[in-house]
């Protein structure tokens, strides 16, 4: 199986297939999620056995832990990009992050109470949403400055995407018939006096919304942003059948997800064939 979770078990797969197309991700748990077949998994299969894929991957991290310059993360990166004395030449750099950003108790802090905001759904947010977005963006842009100082992978395509719209619930991580969490959004908007499903509903689009139109705004060669707000969606709402929680996709619903990130791509002509 071409995948490797760390260093040495790629450049093992690259002395093993080295006629492959060779691919790095990294990101949060859509594409590390540890109970489902998740983005990297689904790429994996896309690739029919030709991609050698090296997931950096970890749930919960942040843009701030992945492509801050001067994390580990980041410097990780930058050396596998560099130079082939560390690295190599990638065929493709998957990045998927920012959900933990967005989500979880920091929401708290990005929409107003009801008690002190008249607005209905998104235009509860408020500006240090927006801060944050203007943040995550620049840290997008930093990486790809990086990639474009090294003559070995300036012309690497680069590729992210912005989650799914979702219908929050208070369905959490469930760890061998544990529950852990209580979920990501809900349980958060109803301290917020936030209780109307469909209200909910609205806010989260507005997150995924606002998200996509700021990394609209990054101007860099080879690289793009999928669009994949309504792939999960049905009949103009979302499809609760094809998520595995309140913020993952069940294997089926990330399979549909990767398929359309590929159709992008490839259609921009930057997914390695």
């Amino acid at each position: 199986m071409p995948y490797a979770n760390d260093t040495r078990a790629f450049w093992d797969l690259v002395a093993q297939f080295p006629d492959n197309k060779k691919i790095l991700v990294e990101g949060d748990s859509w594409v590390s999620h540890p109970q489902i077949w998740n983005l990297t998994g689904q790429f994996e299969d896309l690739g029919n056995g030709g991609f050698n894929i090296l997931n950096l991957a970890q749930p919960g991290d942040t843009v701030s832990r992945v492509l801050r310059s001067g994390s580990d993360q980041f410097d990780t990166m930058e050396r596998l990009l560099s130079s082939k004395k560390f690295g190599d030449k990638f065929d493709l750099v998957v990045l998927s992050v920012a959900g933990n950003d967005i989500v979880g108790p920091e929401i708290l802090g990005y929409v107003d109470a009801k008690a002190s905001n008249p607005g209905y759904g998104r235009q509860l947010l408020n500006q240090s949403y927006y801060d944050v977005l203007g943040t995550i963006r620049r840290d997008y842009e930093a990486f790809l400055k990086m990639r474009d100082k090294y003559a070995l992978n300036k012309d690497t395509p680069v590729i992210t995407h912005v989650y799914s719209y979702l219908t929050p619930r208070k369905l959490g991580t469930n760890i061998f018939g544990r529950p852990f969490t209580k979920g990501w959004i809900a349980v958060h908007l109803e301290t917020k006096e936030i209780a109307d499903t469909a209200e909910q509903e609205d806010i989260a689009a507005g997150l995924l919304d606002s998200f996509y139109d700021e990394m609209a705004k990054i101007s860099s060669t080879q690289f793009l942003v999928a669009d994949t707000r309504k792939t999960l969606s049905k009949g103009g709402r979302p499809d609760v059948s094809l998520w595995h929680d309140e913020m993952h996709p069940s294997s089926a619903g990330f399979k549909k997800v990767a398929k359309k990130i590929r159709d992008s791509a490839d259609a921009a002509k930057l997914w390695p064939n």
